[in-house]
């Protein structure tokens, strides 16, 4: 159990906090972030608001504790906590636990260790809700105006592109619910955080699109079986499918790119979904003036390539994000961490590398080999430089699980 506690608060705990830590500090405008077991303070970091930073003036763990991972569980206790909070960094002046603290991401600056990477995810959730807003915004008017067009211009295909672009408001309001609940910080439920929210998404978006396409294929064959096709398309038609293809380009493309920069896979399955819709809006003009210059028949024909199309992208988003739901490998950044282990420390001998994606964050498990008279606190150590230089090395990595094996004579 975590819980945060103002000095007055902890009062009736002085004596045994005391007790247990001979160093403890009294502070009475400090919180007090700790971790109980069985209703038992086991470990707390004493922390202070100054300057809108967190300045860790204390990290402790009870003796019996300390090898469980209770100290980096108050660490992100506290890291959480500041990221909600906005705070801009933690600094921390305790020499002391300098090691520890450096694990987890601390840098020297001086006579500080710093952590002032703390909202980078947040800079992540503002640039993703900010293009799905913008997303939303331009497909409610590009629907109404293409719908509206396509009821009064006569144009079936101009209405099976209007409800695309409905289609797409609610996709873009379900990758909004998912840019926000995928990057609620992990907890003890969730120890590998909450991104993989971003997959289901993209998948659900997928299903949506083929639920869409199918109902948009059977409309428009209904309506080739029955022959009702007698109406042609009016010239205004075009200009509707005009704008909506201009719009849907710029939209693809800030979408791909803020994707691409934040590695959302939702983000990046809406951007082609918009690229789709560039082409289905090139198709709908071609209808169009097929229709009024040869046969109103193939404003009908075009539905149903709108429609095709809208499929063909529903099965692809489901494909690739299913990917990284069932955790495929990505064998080239694989072979990019077995060269770097062996190019830059001792180990000659890397091998079962797994990967598990979840959103932008990337968690490794590996095996290496050392020499069987290796001490313990060697490989040890071995491993979390390994660890600790692959983490700050490579951007998305969040974390390291390593198995030491011993080479084999």
């Amino acid at each position: 159990m975590y819980k945060i506690y103002k000095y007055t608060e902890i009062k009736d705990d002085l004596v045994k906090l005391h007790e247990i830590d001979p160093k403890f500090i009294d502070e009475e405008d400090g919180n007090y972030f700790c971790i109980k077991e069985e209703d038992t303070i086991i470990g707390y970091a004493l922390v202070k608001l100054q300057d809108n930073n967190y300045f860790l003036k204390r990290v402790f763990v009870k003796e019996g504790f300390r090898y469980k991972s209770n100290g980096t569980k108050i660490l992100k206790f506290v890291v959480n906590h500041a990221r909600k909070k906005h705070i801009d960094k933690i600094i921390c002046t305790n020499k002391e636990i300098e090691d520890f603290l450096k694990k987890y991401g601390f840098k020297e600056t001086g006579q500080y260790l710093e952590l002032d990477n703390i909202q980078c995810e947040n800079q992540r959730v503002k640039e993703g809700k900010k293009v799905v807003l913008s997303s939303i915004i331009q497909n409610i008017f590009l629907a109404a105006m293409k719908i509206a067009g396509g009821i009064f211009g006569n144009s079936r295909a101009l209405i099976s592109d209007g409800v695309n672009s409905l289609s797409d408001v609610g996709s873009s309001i379900a990758i909004y619910l998912g840019i926000y609940f995928s990057n609620k910080p992990a907890d003890e439920e969730h120890p590998y955080g909450h991104e993989k929210i971003e997959s289901i998404i993209g998948n659900m978006m997928g299903l949506f699109l083929l639920i869409t396409a199918f109902e948009l294929v059977k409309g428009s064959v209904t309506l080739l079986i029955s022959g009702e096709y007698e109406t042609t398309p009016s010239y205004i038609t075009i200009v509707w499918a005009a704008i909506s293809m201009i719009v849907k380009f710029f939209m693809y493309r800030y979408k791909m790119k803020v994707g691409i920069a934040t590695d959302n896979s939702a983000l990046i399955a809406d951007a082609k979904d918009s690229k789709s819709d560039v082409y289905s809006s090139g198709g709908v003009i071609i209808g169009i003036l097929l229709s009024i210059f040869i046969s109103p028949v193939f404003d009908i024909l075009v539905s149903v390539v709108v429609g095709l199309l809208i499929f063909k992208e529903g099965v692809s988003i489901i494909f690739e994000t299913s990917n990284i739901i069932l955790d495929k490998q990505d064998d080239e950044f694989i072979n990019k961490i077995e060269n770097y282990i062996e190019k830059n420390t001792p180990v000659k001998n890397v091998h079962d590398v797994y990967m598990r994606k979840s959103g932008d964050k990337i968690f490794l498990s590996l095996h290496i080999r050392v020499p069987k008279d290796m001490t313990v606190y060697n490989a040890h150590n071995l491993a979390d430089g390994i660890r600790e230089s692959l983490i700050l090395d490579f951007e998305n990595i969040k974390d390291v699980m390593i198995h030491v094996d011993y080479l084999i004579d």
